[in-house]
């Protein structure tokens, strides 16, 4: 193999025409110029596409193009970790139609004042040693010169730092064979604009630490200084960047790093999506650096003000100086010009760099991008076609080198004791891990695919109704507690406020706490019948609060904040509602709690009216996007909405509400102290806002029921989930009727006895125990419900003694030979009621029932949200688990249930020819 050139293009002299200026800036930003080099010193700013998942499509980079020369950023890294010709099939020349589309991107990218820069990751599986290999790497290389392409990289990260048996004999180290390669590779083509990506290519991977690494003091000595190298800072996603380690870098790299940014990447959490600006970079550390380019979101649609606000900040301090450059210890001749000519003009040395620099602030850059993002909604683009497969067989891809570990934990101080955070991992996809260090590092596996020919999308798969680049039609929406103004109009309803209907609700309180009666179920019910009312079209307003719920890697937004502290305290106080007792104290605490309560759940309006809205853009490219992780904030919003209704019927005691108070919160003293320090990579708190509301529910365990696949198609249908009242018993009874032949229509096997069934397998629960009952309602009403008894024996106690012998008198006993479905049905009422098992009744003490009209169901989490409601209420109360009986041949309810979570529970005790009990522990 041939070893890598020493040669270093000659410097000119500075002296020549025009030369002063050229020092000037050279030794203000402290960059040195090379006439020879190819590299202008031009300030790199712009995207490299070096995610893992989906890559985006042809159609997606040239309008990236268009935004960039719009912005002013001025380079673009073809880097798709997923693009099987890029990094698992990097060997594999590009065919005919693959070369037309990427000579199209070349010459888009230049057209808009873009460089194009290819990229190429072969460090998986490549032998240094091999001539065959940089023979493979050159051609290939080579021929992506011929469309056009005058830039290029080769990427070494995320691979395993040894290297082969082979290369050992030939090479001291894995840094001596990367330079070696590179500037064989970067000589042969001619010395183009060239970048290189190390393996340690963060402080955190550096071993022992970045000054005294062997591997980044080898590549800082040996690689040709004509190459840039691409660094991501202190961590793989770093949430400052300081002159002090930009500094150290430099140092041991032989030059100003190009900075590789992860700070809006999200292809290590599918919860989570980055709409914040660029943060956490002072403009100062510009003249430190030879360039930045962001790493951004997987979702094309969501990098808008990524990209907008990436370009203000790199505009901000373009001709900056260094301040040792400034500094009164180290104060050099070109700065001692400097400060001659404008000493009148400045009070100490401090002053010029505040002079030089136009401070950059992230959240007037925000509003700034926010403004140019609003007419992005209105563009009439459609979903990107998928990529089409790999013609390669996808076994012969080496997927990851590195070794898989247990997820770990983090610890921080928690009320002077320490807290452990574990690490859970995201799902089975997303379990190879790597360390390094002691530092965890999510490597989603790879799904190769080829990004450059994309296969047509048929109708049935397109993300959208037939309108295509029609507004969606959208189904208005309401919510019980929301205020009109907000998000619906009560129908019916007098113009009195919330609080003037929640003190009539706190007085009917009282009266029954006077009585005995503790079920306050009233004080939450604020409204009766929600008339739906139009969305409206998408304000600034609506997209600054989409950008609040998802804002940067290591600060939630505002709002999204305040709503957690809501939560968190109506859950802290929810058991002054059950001690109400007319004392005003206790009237004002109550007062205070439904303010609270108004205040969230007006919160959670204005995400619902957020997500209408967005379900009518004709932007269906950047909705397909941002839907799948709405949609889950929306339903986990939804079931808070629907525990803190439930809390507000007074039904939490003191004492549960201080078990309560052991989960770990965003509200938990040192948990949000670290989220936001930085020192954590930030897969370590996963999940994003969903995952803190998540945790703020007494079941935030049940990841099944929370963490699911969006929906294939866009759910333009709202639902709401509220606790069960006494008015809705018809209703229930009609959604019972309508499955209760395992989960088929049984209108008519009882047509003479529409209440039958309900009386039978709901009666005795919403009669004797309703305080654990939620429905979902559409426009339509009542389409499904989930029914739970807290304590099931005590359930069974009261329905023997006063609904059976209701039912007996209501329906006599049959007494023909020939029983009809009804007569069977009958009869049981007048049999001996069966008591329940009691090594059932110690793993699981809650009974339940669920069902749903599978017609109005549009949304397949319903279920699962209707579930999650019950099983928080029951929870806070005390459950460990819950159950359910089916009879035999309930196939069709079994697998429902299955997919609830809920397990046969098998022993002597409960078997049975005819019932099953499923069960599921809380």
């Amino acid at each position: 193999m041939v070893k890598g050139s020493s040669k270093i293009g000659s410097i000119a002299s500075r002296c020549q025409k025009g030369g002063y200026q050229r020092q000037l800036r050279s030794r203000m930003t402290g960059k040195e110029v090379d006439d020879n080099s190819t590299d202008d010193g031009t300030f790199v700013s712009g995207v490299v596409e070096g995610f893992y998942g989906k890559p985006w499509s042809t159609d997606q980079r040239k309008l990236l193009f268009a935004w960039m020369n719009k912005m002013g950023l001025n380079t673009y890294m073809y880097a798709p970790k997923d693009d099987c010709k890029h990094r698992a099939f990097w060997r594999e020349l590009y065919s005919v139609e693959e070369a037309d589309h990427l000579t199209n991107l070349t010459e888009a990218a230049h057209q808009n004042n873009v460089n194009f820069v290819y990229a190429i990751s072969p460090g998986l599986d490549i032998t240094f040693s091999s001539t065959k290999d940089i023979t493979c790497l050159k051609r290939k290389l080579e021929q992506v010169s011929t469309f056009g392409c005058k830039a290029f990289a080769i990427l070494f990260d995320d691979i395993d730092p040894e290297i082969s048996e082979a290369d050992r004999s030939v090479f001291p180290s894995s840094a001596f064979a990367q330079a070696s390669v590179t500037n064989e590779v970067y000589e042969h083509l001619g010395q183009p604009k060239f970048l290189f990506c190390p393996t340690e290519y963060c402080a955190s991977r550096a071993i022992p630490n970045v000054l005294s690494s062997d591997y980044l003091t080898t590549i800082g000595s040996k690689l040709l200084p004509g190459i840039n190298v691409m660094w991501t800072g202190p961590k793989v996603i770093s949430k400052k960047l300081s002159i002090q380690s930009l500094e150290e870098i430099a140092s041991v790299l032989k030059r100003p790093p190009v900075i590789w940014d992860n700070i809006h990447a999200n292809d290590y959490d599918p919860r989570r999506i980055f709409l914040g600006p660029y943060d956490g970079r002072s403009p100062e550390i510009i003249p430190y650096l030879k360039g930045v380019m962001t790493n951004p979101n997987t979702e094309f649609e969501a990098n808008y003000i990524a990209c907008h606000t990436l370009a203000q900040w790199c505009k901000s301090n373009m001709d900056g100086v260094k301040k040792d450059i400034i500094s009164g210890d180290r104060l050099s001749p070109v700065a001692s010009d400097i400060k001659l000519e404008t000493e009148s003009d400045f009070s100490s040395d401090e002053d010029i760099p505040t002079r030089f620099d136009t401070r950059y602030q992230p959240r007037q850059a925000l509003k700034i991008a926010l403004n140019e993002w609003l007419i992005e909604f209105s563009a009439g683009r459609l979903p990107p076609k998928r990529p089409s497969p790999p013609l390669m067989p996808i076994s012969n891809v080496v997927v990851s080198t590195c070794t898989a570990i247990t997820p770990t934990t983090t610890t921080f101080e928690s009320e002077d004791k320490t807290v452990s955070l574990p690490i859970p991992p995201l799902n089975s996809m997303d379990s190879n891990m790597a360390e390094v260090d002691n530092v965890s590092y999510m490597q989603p596996s790879m799904n190769p695919v080829n990004s450059l020919v994309d296969v047509p999308i048929s109708d049935s798969e397109f993300l959208a109704d037939n309108s295509e680049l029609e507004p969606m039609d959208c189904v208005p929406t309401g919510i019980s507690a929301i205020p009109p103004n907000v998000h619906c109009i009560p129908k019916n309803e007098s113009s009195e406020s919330l609080m003037q209907i929640e003190v009539t609700a706190l007085e009917k309180c009282e009266e029954r706490n006077a009585t005995g009666i503790t079920n306050c179920e009233e004080v939450v019910e604020t409204s009766s019948g929600v008339e739906f009312t139009s969305p409206g079209d998408l304000t600034f307003d609506n997209i600054s609060l989409l950008v609040d719920l998802f804002y940067t890697p290591f600060e939630h937004g505002s709002r999204g904040c305040e709503m957690m502290q809501d939560l968190y305290w109506l859950r802290a106080n929810a058991h002054v509602i059950s001690s109400a007792n007319g004392a005003k104290k206790i009237r004002d605490q109550v007062t205070s709690w439904f303010e609270v309560a108004r205040r969230f759940e007006d919160g959670v309006g204005a995400v619902l009216e957020l997500y209408d809205r967005l379900m009518a853009i004709p932007n269906k490219s950047l909705l397909s996007d941002i839907f799948p992780y709405l949609w889950d904030l929306r339903g986990v919003l939804q079931t808070c909405c629907a525990y803190v209704k439930w809390m507000g019927g007074g039904r939490v005691p003191y004492m549960a509400v201080c078990h309560l108070q052991g989960s770990l919160t965003w509200l938990t003293k040192g948990y949000k102290e670290v989220f936001v320090s930085g020192d954590q990579e930030p897969w370590v708190f996963r999940g994003g806002l969903q995952a803190e509301f998540q945790r703020m529910l007494p079941i935030d365990t049940a990841h099944d029921l929370f963490f699911m696949t969006a929906p294939d198609s866009f759910v333009k249908k709202q639902y709401v989930y509220r606790p069960y009242h006494p008015r809705d018993k018809d209703q229930v009874y009609q959604v019972c009727l309508k499955t209760c032949d395992d989960g088929m229509d049984g209108t008519d096997v009882f047509p003479d006895n529409p209440q039958l069934m309900g009386d039978r397998l709901l009666g005795g629960l919403v009669t004797n125990c309703p305080e654990y009952c939620f429905v979902v309602e559409d426009e339509e009403g009542i389409c499904g419900y989930a029914l739970c008894a807290l304590d099931s024996k005590q359930l069974h106690q009261k329905t023997k003694i006063d609904w059976i012998p209701s039912m007996c008198q209501k329906y006599p006993k049959p007494d023909k030979d020939d029983l009809s479905p009804a007569d069977e049905l009958i009869l049981s009422f007048h049999n001996e009621q069966q008591m329940i098992p009691e090594v059932l009744y110690k793993r699981y003490p809650s009974l339940l029932r669920v069902d749903v009209l599978p017609n109005r169901i549009e949304d397949p989490a319903v279920p699962k949200r209707l579930l999650a409601c019950a099983l928080c209420a029951v929870k806070t109360s005390g459950s460990i688990g819950v159950h359910c009986e089916l009879t035999v041949g309930d196939k069709y309810m079994m697998d429902c249930y299955a997919k609830l979570g809920f397990v046969p529970i098998t022993g002597p005790d409960c078997l049975s020819d005819d019932a099953i009990f499923l069960g599921r522990i809380i």
